[in-house]
């Protein structure tokens, strides 16, 4: 039997537990380390895990020659850097959603990657969902011809979270607020149901209205709600709605519309015309564990040489469109993305 992947865990929150959780039980990998800045909360989960090596700096545990991967499930803000640090020393990376702060940290470790020949693959578990996957495979065989349009969202009610120390709403250490916590995973899955054509301009409205519900103690610097229009090389178009708090109810939608058939999600419905009359076909793909399969396909892509299907590439794209509904909120101008 070949030799099994060295797995260890940057991170020992919620994010970092679900990867150790699924990575433990592929036989193809064994659980060699943990990492967390809470050396008490390290040595817990690793004794629950029976995982040999313990760590508080990155540095240390992608330096540790039984390591060969790492699963990153940090706050934003350590995101990039424990990817760039992890690739220098030619280990291979999957990382939490968002990519990154922004789109130069992306592209930054998008270049480690490529320079170290690490796989580095981003950890957007609604793409391998059944329902994201099916649809994918449907416009991959053009059962829903041109597809030229999606729409998205993530509407929260009522929901801002804090995070530790108030990261989730300080720029600083997010990157962001409503739009790159919950609006990256509406906008991605959407976008890679069209096909994942590459964005070419972007216009945006960010908006903070409801301060008065984050305790004065913090700094709230980031968005609770975001709205923005995305056009695509190929003509196609997608608009986004992403929000913590609003006065309307919450929801959360995935369509896309193509010239033969429409499709969306919860509950996943296919619109299109049979000889005229219109029909809407209810589809049962084969169950899948979203968060599973994006972890056993990170091991294929390291065990095959596989480019993953959330690329180094793709991150930086997405993070140059959620950049650009920022930027475009701040100037009033659509932004183009070269």
């Amino acid at each position: 039997m070949a030799k099994k992947v060295g797995i260890g865990i940057i991170g020992l929150g919620w994010a970092g537990c679900e990867h150790l959780k699924h990575l433990a039980a592929d036989p193809r990998v064994t659980a060699v380390a943990v990492c967390d800045v809470n050396e008490a909360r390290a040595r817990e989960v690793a004794a629950q895990y029976n995982v040999p090596g313990v760590y508080t700096e990155v540095k240390d545990i992608v330096n540790d020659p039984a390591v060969d991967a790492v699963a990153i499930g940090t706050p934003n803000f350590a995101h990039a850097p424990a990817a760039i640090e992890a690739l220098n020393a030619g280990v291979h990376v999957i990382c939490e959603k968002p990519p990154a702060l922004n789109a130069a940290e992306a592209k930054a470790a998008a270049a480690a990657a490529k320079k170290n020949n690490c796989v580095l693959m981003y950890a957007l578990c609604m793409r391998y969902g059944a329902d994201a996957h099916y649809v994918r495979g449907l416009v991959d065989k053009g059962e829903l011809g041109e597809v030229y349009y999606g729409k998205c969202a993530y509407v929260r009610r009522s929901g801002i979270p804090i995070g530790a120390g108030g990261w989730f709403i300080d720029k600083s250490r997010s990157g962001g607020g409503a739009l790159i916590d919950i609006g990256v995973h509406a906008l991605d899955v959407t976008w890679y149901m069209m096909g994942s054509p590459k964005p070419v301009a972007v216009s945006g409205a960010a908006f903070r209205k409801f301060e008065k519900a984050v305790p004065k103690k913090y700094t709230f610097d980031v968005d609770d709600a975001s709205f923005g229009f995305v056009k695509f090389d190929n003509g196609a178009v997608l608009y986004i709605e992403a929000t913590w708090a609003i006065h309307l109810p919450g929801e959360s939608y995935f369509a896309i519309a193509g010239t033969k058939a429409g499709v969306k999600l919860n509950p996943l419905t296919v619109f299109k015309d049979d000889k005229g009359t219109a029909v809407d076909i209810a589809p049962h793909p084969p169950g899948r564990d979203g968060f599973d399969e994006e972890d056993k396909h990170f091991i294929d892509c390291i065990l095959k040489k596989k480019t993953p299907i959330s690329s180094a590439e793709e991150g930086v794209q997405l993070m140059q469109m959620l950049d650009a509904i920022y930027e475009s909120s701040q100037t009033g101008r659509e932004v183009v993305i070269k």
